[in-house]
């Protein structure tokens, strides 16, 4: 009896082993992705931001009798919430991806209204600063004046009570002095932004907390000086950290990079990857997501398409922004296409910017094309709002495939019977696509590879999530056709050629698709494809629950019959 009880015991502990391990590889099967939704709200700053704005013209006269046109709601914000430090403080940081760093308010902001410093709880949020196109500069970050604060070490600028107008409790603040994790490293942080706002402070690390993870070692500033209202989660390229091409650094001995925020994602084995998908949704949409280490097959149609980074920047080995090659740009309406161009064009993607900035000739082209024309008095591309025709599309090559974007998106109303097209001229031959195009495609972004994927987003989709872990390559994403025709030099933009000669689909991706060739000015049809994936993470975690349940009735069984052998 001794031996048939010991044998007993020790399958009731194998048993138990089953269970364990099958519960372990279920929750296996659930990691390595990160998913952060968030609320898009539009309004002229975070502060008075909703989810129902949208940009509107207005006219209103100057002091000197003349009109002017001035774009309101033209911010865009995507909101989450930061738990920071020993203590939980909370508080609201903007994602993205134009930018690389993470900082936050300080508790002793002298920019901050008396008696409004707190950590109240708020969501986090991404800003998408907007300006007139003679006046934008993506990288005026880059510099920097002493004059605008202290050093790390220094004393802090004294703050003109005019100037001290932020609620800083509205959003939250974080006092270090509350937090026996925080580590100070005591080295200066400096950044500004296109819109003109800065925020300076201190480098430190320290323990943060998002959607559920708590994230131990995590390197930040603290913004003890910021006229901005909220912190910023860069997500960008570990090239653009302010420590490595930021105006503090004299020389590149000095410079250097970190794990920021998606680095520390990889390096806690949250990811596998250095990667994440960039989902915004319809224009009118009120939320969106970022999926960091995978990719939703949900969230697109037809075929990911995959194209490299390119570098615009001299002094840099590779690129440190989400610079990419142009192929060609076109019109579509009425069954009828047009190609404008097939000159090779650097396009920044920049979740940070609302409206798409084009080289003067280029933006002239596709007004003339939707039937807009420029008006010198307010400095943008005007339109009857009776004559748009909502089924024109702007096609987008971006090297063997379209990415179409309603040209809808683009039209901003005024209050009277003209509307503006919310494209607009800057010099020089590089594009700036912002929000209104971003809206129209499904981004993912490798940053290990300095690679894009693209695909046309299924924009309103309601059906179920279909998560795809990056763990080398994007699942299910192939090269584009033109992958490695990329832009080199800054050309003229000639006129002409045809870009809606492509093919569609790829056998790599178990997809179907169509090869359809036009003029210039003809019909086309768009295929779509329906990518699959043996591998998908919904598909892993659906089955596995049953997959456990047979495991152990198979474990039950066994015992139960050796049992009855043994008695």
């Amino acid at each position: 009896m001794k031996v048939k009880c010991t044998g007993l015991l020790t399958l009731l502990a194998g048993l138990a082993s089953c269970a364990s391990v099958t519960k372990a590889e279920l929750e296996d099967s659930r990691a390595n992705y990160v998913k952060l939704g968030f609320d898009k709200l539009k309004g002229n700053t975070f502060s008075d931001a909703t989810k129902h704005a949208k940009p509107i013209a207005k006219l209103h006269k100057r002091d000197d009798g003349y009109e002017e046109m001035t774009i309101v709601n033209q911010q865009s914000f995507y909101s989450v919430e930061l738990g920071v430090g020993s203590s939980d403080q909370n508080v609201t940081v903007l994602v993205d991806t134009g930018s690389s760093d993470l900082w936050i308010m300080g508790s002793n902001n002298p920019y901050c209204k008396a008696g409004t410093v707190s950590n109240n709880k708020r969501r986090v949020g991404i800003r998408h600063p907007e300006k007139r196109a003679e006046d934008f500069d993506p990288f005026s970050w880059l510099t920097f004046s002493s004059s605008e604060g202290s050093t790390a070490t220094g004393t802090q600028t004294i703050v003109p009570s005019a100037s001290a107008t932020l609620t800083c409790s509205q959003y939250g603040t974080f006092a270090t002095s509350s937090s026996s994790s925080f580590q100070s490293n005591d080295t200066e942080f400096y950044i500004q932004y296109g819109d003109g706002t800065f925020a300076l402070g201190t480098w430190g690390t320290d323990t943060i907390k998002v959607d559920g993870l708590e994230i131990s070692n995590v390197s930040f500033a603290v913004a003890n000086e910021t006229d901005s209202s909220v912190g910023v989660l860069g997500i960008g390229l570990p090239g653009l950290e302010t420590t490595n091409s930021g105006s503090l650094v004299t020389s590149a001995r000095d410079a250097y990079e970190y794990e920021n925020f998606p680095l520390v994602l990889k390096r806690d084995g949250i990811i596998n990857r250095n990667a994440y998908s960039l989902f915004l949704n319809s224009s009118d949409a009120q939320t969106g997501s970022v999926l960091f280490g995978a990719v939703d097959h949900s969230k697109y149609t037809g075929t990911l398409y995959t194209i490299p980074l390119i570098n615009t920047l001299s002094g840099y080995s590779e690129p440190i922004q989400f610079e990419v090659t142009l192929q060609g740009l076109g019109l579509q309406a009425n069954d009828t296409n047009t190609t404008l161009t097939t000159t090779k064009i650097p396009a920044l993607l920049d979740s940070g910017t609302t409206l798409a900035y084009f080289p003067s000739n280029l933006a002239t082209m596709i007004a003339r094309g939707v039937g807009a024309t420029y008006s010198s008095l307010y400095g943008y591309y005007m339109m009857s709002c009776s004559d748009i025709d909502t089924s024109t599309e702007i096609i987008y090559d971006f090297g063997g495939f379209l990415i179409a974007s309603p040209l809808e998106n683009y039209i901003i109303q005024t209050s009277g019977s003209t509307c503006i097209l919310g494209i607009l001229p800057q010099s020089g031959n590089s594009i700036i696509l912002g929000d209104t195009f971003l809206t129209s495609a499904y981004v993912v972004y490798d940053l290990e590879n300095l690679e894009i994927s693209l695909a046309q987003a299924n924009v309103g989709s309601t059906g179920s999530d279909n998560i795809d872990v990056i763990s080398s390559s994007v699942p299910s994403a192939v090269k584009a056709p033109a992958y490695s025709s990329t832009w080199s030099t800054s050309a003229s933009i000639a006129t002409g050629g045809n870009i809606f000669t492509v093919t569609v689909g790829s056998s790599q991706n178990n997809s179907s698709g169509t090869t359809t060739t036009s003029g210039s000015s003809g019909t086309t049809t768009r295929a779509t494809s329906t990518t699959t994936s043996s591998t998908r993470q919904n598909l892993a975690i659906a089955i596995q629950p049953s997959w456990q349940f047979v495991w152990t009735g198979l474990c039950m069984s066994t015992v139960v019959s050796i049992i009855s052998w043994f008695l």
